[in-house]
């Protein structure tokens, strides 16, 4: 059924909606929940509305849409926050003694986190007598040689939910380390299989001092729920109603426990659009939006699209099938244009067309974001720079003690200074106000920022080393050296992921659901290819381009580094009111 987000809908029905890029789907979310709190005699001052959202700006925006007045009836949250509030904090002491978890050590979740402190008790409590090294067939695979390589593995962890079997699964299968030979050490098939039995046992280490990362709260939500169903009446009693925002980034085990959630009593609603599903990485599985049903009666459409002009809306109808989206004002602000050429050249030549009004980039990965900000042209990009560092200056304390600096710079240059702190406070864990002398480090590194960011790492090094007092080794001959005369401050930096970033030069994903009035898209392995042949249903890739055309109000602009004429006469051919310049 087509409604649009003003529509209102029965309250106490299940519902799915679909709805496109700007369709207005926080308006028909917030406009739904008012009309509970008018409508509804199931809600009361211990029964509230449970509003889950993917975002911690998309909970800001709907608290502040639907009002201080009615905000006491709501509990709008992330879905990691919403299970750690409402299911593990309470009930953590339930989880069974195997698990080992110290409950009363327990103070919240984060990011995931991999220590080398943790990895080398991993080892020396466990029997990894299984592992064999690569480059030796007698020797056994141990700590410290494969710490690198153990922590680029493990961090590409995801807690899954597979035939009804919780596990801890590593997706990283080319994770490489270096022996003190510098020879490359790759985890082979043998290898893998070994470490991925052992998770658990890593996982208990954190456990024991009640660390708990994201993947852990769905975990534990999953056993608890599992083991002691009384927390599901808990649930429903509290939440009578439940909606889920963006739903085609649910994962398996977030569709699992709102299915039994909405067995009996609790009204439940989703909404999102398969075609912006960008989240696999994270476990999201966009045939879990299809596969909810609620029946024809209550399955929704919203095909408006208030955000785009004429033209964008009709390149993203050519590119999808399933909805086509309809202008809900006359928006002619500019043709679409693909550039083809130099990317720094392009994204001046857009800002110019644009007349100083404020041109958003958006880039595929963060080297690429990264290199935008700082005007470095594709040709100069080595994103294996930090496995070269890794493999060129072995002394691990002195590397760490870099690129935590750099990291640390990068995010108070882009306005981050919390974050920023946070990222060398280690560094100064021995004195007695860790924090302070961070802040007072990074405030004299700041001050030096003109002398280095066009200089070598060597001669970043040498400042830091100086202005600090650093006890760290020299670097006066070898492998490191010639890294450190040959590589730039700025080429290490761009390499560095900057988790918030408030400049006008984004990754895609870090620009889900916000719009911009001019998107710049460059160019990366896939967008050739999604632009000629578009597969939304089966290419996550090309699912990530569409969510990154949709971002744009007024005007936007495609960037490539080169296009062959029978890719341009494809391109045309689809698109005949594309516009394309070389620069």
């Amino acid at each position: 059924m087509i409604i649009t987000a003003k529509d209102k809908i029965n309250i106490n029905e299940d519902f799915k909606v679909e709805a496109g890029p700007g369709a207005g789907k926080t308006e028909f979310l917030v406009n739904h929940i008012k009309s509970i709190i008018d409508n509804s005699e199931r809600l009361s001052n211990s029964r509230k509305i449970a509003c889950i959202t993917y975002t911690n700006i998309a909970v800001e925006t709907i608290l502040k849409r639907v009002g201080k007045n009615a905000s006491n009836m709501i509990e709008v949250t992330t879905i990691h926050s919403f299970l750690y509030k409402n299911v593990v904090k309470p009930y953590c002491s339930f989880i069974p003694e195997e698990y080992e978890l110290f409950a009363k050590k327990v103070k919240g979740h984060d990011d995931l986190y991999i220590s080398s402190k943790y990895i080398r008790e991993w080892f020396e409590d466990g029997d990894f007598s299984g592992l064999k090294h690569p480059n030796s067939k007698n020797q056994i695979l141990g700590f410290p040689a494969m710490t690198q390589a153990l922590q680029s593995w493990l961090l590409s962890m995801k807690c899954t939910f597979n035939n009804e079997t919780l596990t801890f699964e590593c997706e990283n299968t080319k994770a490489v380390g270096y022996d003190k030979d510098n020879k490359p050490i790759r985890l082979n098939k043998k290898n893998l299989e070994v470490l991925s039995s052992k998770i658990i046992d890593l996982k208990r280490i954190y456990w024991r001092k009640g660390k708990l990362d994201h993947n852990d709260v769905l975990y534990f939500s999953y056993v608890l729920i599992d083991q002691y169903p009384f927390i599901l009446e808990i649930l429903r009693a509290k939440f009578p109603y439940m909606f889920i925002d963006e739903y085609q980034d649910t994962n398996p085990i977030q569709s699992y426990i709102l299915d039994q959630i909405r067995k009996k009593e609790t009204v439940v609603g989703v909404i999102g659009d398969k075609a912006q599903s960008i989240y696999a990485f994270q476990g999201a599985n966009p045939h879990l939006f299809e596969s909810f049903n609620t029946g024809d009666s209550c399955h929704y459409t919203i095909n408006n699209n208030y955000r785009c002009s004429n033209k964008i809306i009709k390149l993203l109808n050519d590119i999808r099938e399933d909805i086509i989206q309809e202008s809900t004002e006359e928006k002619n602000c500019g043709e679409v244009v693909i550039y083809v050429g130099d990317r720094i050249k392009a994204y001046k030549k857009a800002c110019e067309e644009c007349q100083g009004g404020t041109v958003t980039s958006l880039s595929r990965d963060n080297i690429t974001s990264n290199a935008m900000k700082k005007e470095i042209d594709n040709h100069n990009l080595n994103k294996k720079l930090l496995d070269q560092f890794n493999m060129d200056d072995s002394n691990n304390k002195r590397r760490d003690y870099i690129l935590s600096f750099i990291g640390a710079i990068e995010l108070a240059q882009n306005g981050n200074i919390k974050e920023s702190i946070k990222k060398i406070e280690w560094i100064f864990r021995n004195e007695n106000d860790p924090k302070k002398v961070a802040l007072f480090s990074l405030s004299k590194i700041l001050a030096f920022y003109e002398k280095y960011c066009d200089k070598s790492l060597m001669d970043f090094y040498n400042l830091i080393s100086n202005a600090l007092e650093s006890s760290l080794p020299k670097v006066t001959r070898g492998a490191p050296k010639i890294f450190y005369e040959n590589v730039s401050y700025k080429e290490i930096a761009i390499c560095i992921n900057i988790t918030e970033d408030s400049s006008n030069h984004v990754t895609i994903h870090k620009a889900k659901g916000a719009e911009f009035d001019a998107v710049f898209i460059v160019d990366s392995k896939y967008l050739k290819k999604f632009l000629i042949e578009p597969d939304l249903n089966r290419n996550e890739e090309h699912r990530v381009f569409y969510v990154a055309l949709s971002r744009a109000r007024d005007r936007l602009f495609i960037q490539l580094d080169e296009l062959k004429p029978s890719e341009e006469k494809a391109i045309k051919h689809r698109y005949p009111y594309l516009i394309f310049d070389r620069v």
